[in-house]
Parts: structure tokens; sequence; C-alpha cells
């Protein structure tokens, strides 16, 4: 661990340690079985709307976000659970589920992800009173993946919607 002089404040160390021990912690889960992970974030990422906690959700997504220090496989093991917010949550927190499954580089996987955003787009078609958000979240999401085939057959399709 890194240590600092005394002539740095203590709040600066305190910070200092705190962050040095965070990123020893995210190196350890990272590091842990793919199941586990899986399993840690089904956890956060599956609840449903009206048992989520805002605030947690934001962590968990900035979490995913803003580090690179694990490999695609976690976030392939949830990117149903991440498509899924990208298309029902709210504004902010569907953007950054969009750009962690933007991280994604699997062709197979971003096939995927275009077939689950037609499958919700097709629930919510079906819906008494559909949701016009989740239509333009998922025009937003196929825009961010870059799918111009895939994106001009979503506006072809719900172009009522959006």
């Amino acid at each position: 661990m890194i240590e600092f002089g005394k002539e740095h404040s203590k709040t600066w160390i305190e910070l200092m340690t705190a962050y040095q021990d965070y990123k020893i912690k995210i190196f350890n889960w990272t590091k842990e079985d793919i199941d586990v992970k899986y399993n840690d974030l089904h956890i956060e990422l599956n609840q449903s709307l009206v048992k989520r906690d805002l605030h947690k959700r934001l962590l968990i997504m900035d979490f995913l976000r803003g580090t690179d220090m694990w490999d695609e496989s976690v976030i392939l093991s949830v990117f149903k659970e991440l498509t899924e917010i990208a298309l029902h949550d709210q504004e902010v927190i569907a953007s950054y589920a969009r750009m962690i499954l933007k991280k994604i580089k699997h062709h197979s996987k971003q096939i995927e992800i275009t077939r689950q955003v037609f499958i919700l787009a097709e629930k919510e078609e079906k819906q008494k009173d559909p949701d016009y958000d989740i239509f333009h979240n998922g025009y937003m999401l196929l825009f961010d993946l870059g799918y111009k085939k895939e994106l001009q057959q979503f506006v072809d399709k719900y172009k009522n919607f959006i």
C-alpha cells in the first residue's frame, strides 16, 4: 500500500487509504467465480421497480460503468437485466445501463441485446396503455450500439410509439 507523508492532512491520508482499500476490494471481487459475481449483480439489478433503491441502483451502475478491472464476462452475465433497465428505468439509470452495454464487444451478444430490445418492445406494444418511454429508450439503446439495420427496423415497426 502506498504511504503518504506527514505533511498531508489527516483527511487526505484517510481518503487515500480508503481509496486504496476500495481498489483492493474491487480487484478481489473481480477474482470471484463468475457465478458469485452474477449472483451479486443479479440480486441488485433484478429488483422490481417498486422495491428498488434509486441511490443504490445508481451506485451499482456507476460501479459497473466506472471500472475496467474485470473482463466482459461480468457484464455479459447480466446483459438481459441491463437491457431491461436500459428500457424500463428512469433516464439517468437507463443511460448508465446503455453505457455499460456499449462495453460488450462480442457481436453475438450485441445481437442478443437487440433481440431483447425487440422482445421487450413487443411485450409493451401489447399492453392496453403502453409506456412510450420504453420505445424511446429502445431506440436510444439501438442507436448507441450502432446497429443501423436493427435501428431502422425498430423505427419502422414502432414509429407510432417512439
